[in-house]
């Protein structure tokens, strides 16, 4: 399912799948490096193929991508009757941040329970 906006439990709910597409991508680099440091150049396409693969999987189901390297992604949110983001990064258990959407990482803020976030349900 796509979505617009996401709220925290729908979110939430993603994060097994989306930690395997990131862990995916770093494997998928680790192992082109390893093949262009012995001298096979035509791995960039194969290499290039599985990360277009694996980004778009992600990234239909709204979510962005900030940094593959870090793990960090973006899920598109309606806090407090405002554009913003839950923040989330591959090596947390789970989501415990947001920002608006015009502060971005630097802005990061912890998820109280006290935020009006918009839900689905």
């Amino acid at each position: 399912m796509d979505y617009i906006y996401f709220d925290l439990s729908t979110a939430r709910e993603i994060l097994p799948w989306l930690k395997e597409r990131l862990l995916k991508l770093k494997e998928i680099k680790y192992n082109t490096e390893e093949v262009l440091v012995n001298g096979n150049k035509k791995e960039i396409e194969k290499y290039i193929l599985n990360v277009d693969k694996i980004i778009k999987e992600i990234t239909k189901k709204g979510i962005i991508i900030r940094d593959p390297d870090l793990g960090l992604v973006d899920f598109p949110a309606i806090i407090n009757d405002r554009p913003a983001y839950l923040c989330w990064k591959i090596d947390e258990e789970d989501i415990k941040f947001w920002h608006y959407a015009e502060e971005g990482y630097i802005g990061r803020k912890p998820i109280t329970g006290k935020e009006n976030i918009l839900s689905f349900l």
